[in-house]
C-alpha cells in the first residue's frame, strides 16, 4: 500500500509553496538559497506571486536555478496575493511563507512521513518567532501556541489563533472548498481559513518544529493597526453562533487592543 501510494506522489509535486513579495528582492534571494537546502525539495513547486511592474524582483526570480518554480502576476492587492497562488498551484498540499519566513530542512521529511502514513486532508507543525536576524524570539507566546497546538481544540482555535501558517499543509481541495483566503480585510485570511478547515476535518499535528517566522516592525502581523483587530474580530465572529465564544473573541481582541495601545509594543 505504502508503495503504490509512493509511487502516485511521485507523477506530480507533491508540495506547492506560495511566496507573495513585493520589491524585498534581497529576502527573496536568501529564502531561494535557504529552500534549496531543505531535504527533499524535489517534492516542492515554489508559486511565487509579483506585481508585474517589479521588474527588478521578476529578472532575480528568473535566475533561482535547481527549484522548480512559477511566476504568477498578482491582480487585486495584497489580500489577493495567497488565493491567486493558490489557485494556480498543482501540488497536492499548499502551504504559504512570507518571503522573510523559513522552513525548517527537514520539514518536507516530516511531512511526507505522515502524508504516506495518514494521508489527512490537513497538517500542522510547530513553529518558531524569529528576529531579522534569525534568532528565536517571543518565546513565552510561542510556547503558549505549540501547546495549544498539541491539544488542539477547535474551539479554543475560534478565540486563540495558534495555527503558524508556514506550518500549515492542507490539500488544495480544502482552500477550494473553504473559498481560499477570501475575507474583506487583508489581515487574519489566514485564521479565518483554519477556522473553516477546522468545522471540516481535526488536523494531523507534528509536534516537530517545521518552520521559522520572521516577526518586527517591517512584516504586516509585525505592524500595530487597530483597525485590523476590529476587522479581525468581525470576521471571525461570523464563523459561529456560539455567543460564549463571541464574548471571549471580543475579550481577546480587546486584550491585545488594550496591550498594543498602553505599552505600544505587539504582544
Amino acid at each position: 500500500m505504502v508503495q503504490v501510494f509512493t509511487k502516485k506522489l511521485k507523477k506530480k509535486k507533491l508540495f506547492s509553496i506560495i511566496t507573495p513579495t513585493y520589491k524585498r528582492s534581497e529576502q527573496l534571494k536568501n529564502q531561494y538559497l535557504q529552500l534549496k537546502k531543505v531535504k527533499r525539495a524535489k517534492l516542492l513547486e515554489w508559486i511565487l506571486v509579483v506585481e508585474r511592474s517589479d521588474m527588478k524582483t521578476i529578472k532575480i526570480i528568473k535566475t533561482f536555478k535547481n527549484l522548480e518554480k512559477k511566476i504568477v502576476y498578482n491582480k487585486g492587492g495584497l489580500k489577493k496575493a495567497f488565493t491567486n497562488g493558490a489557485k494556480k498551484a498543482t501540488g497536492r498540499y499548499l502551504s504559504f511563507l512570507g518571503d522573510d519566513d523559513r522552513l525548517n530542512l527537514n520539514a518536507l521529511v516530516l511531512l511526507e512521513e505522515v502524508i504516506i502514513k495518514k494521508n489527512p486532508n490537513w497538517i500542522i507543525g510547530q513553529s518558531y518567532y524569529v528576529d531579522k536576524n534569525k534568532k528565536k524570539i517571543r518565546s513565552n507566546i510561542t510556547k503558549i501556541k505549540n501547546f495549544l497546538l498539541r491539544n488542539f481544540n477547535r474551539n479554543i482555535l475560534m478565540i486563540v489563533d495558534f495555527v503558524m501558517t508556514p506550518s500549515s499543509f492542507a490539500k488544495k481541495e480544502m482552500y477550494k472548498n473553504s473559498n481560499y483566503f477570501e475575507t474583506n480585510h487583508w489581515y487574519g485570511n489566514d485564521y479565518v481559513c483554519w477556522i473553516k478547515f477546522s468545522k471540516k476535518c481535526k488536523p494531523e499535528i507534528i509536534k516537530k518544529n517545521i518552520s521559522y517566522v520572521e516577526y518586527n516592525n517591517a512584516t504586516k502581523s509585525g505592524s500595530y493597526d487597530y483597525k485590523r483587530f476590529i476587522n479581525l474580530y468581525y470576521n471571525i465572529s461570523k464563523e459561529t453562533d456560539n455567543y460564549i465564544i463571541k464574548i471571549f473573541q471580543f475579550l481577546c481582541i480587546l486584550y491585545i487592543l488594550m496591550h498594543n495601545f498602553i505599552t505600544k509594543k505587539i504582544i
